[in-house]
């Protein structure tokens, strides 16, 4: 969480936005975790998982870059470290 939050304040400039989803069903989980782990983002939370469904999430955590036209560009599973210059590029490139 802590370099997705790095990202996204350093792509924020570039047009780059983060929504995290939450598939809590606790609302007090929820906002513990996002209080106890300063998640700076826009998050929502999703307690029916409809997200699951809609994008075939089967593994937490996933992540999908979507572009400006709404298209999956890419699908990662499990952590990721969106620090790396690599994971930067390819988001500085959508």
């Amino acid at each position: 969480m802590p370099s997705l939050v790095d990202m996204q304040r350093r792509l924020k400039d570039k047009g780059v936005t983060v929504v995290a989803i939450s598939v809590d069903v606790d609302g007090n989980a929820y906002r513990q975790f996002v209080k106890n782990h300063n998640v700076n983002l826009l998050t929502v939370r999703d307690p029916d998982q409809k997200s699951n469904s809609m994008y075939g999430t089967s593994k937490f955590p996933e992540t999908y870059i979507i572009d400006r036209n709404g298209v999956i560009r890419r699908k990662f599973m499990g952590a990721v470290d969106w620090t790396a210059k690599d994971v930067t590029d390819f988001l500085s490139a959508l």
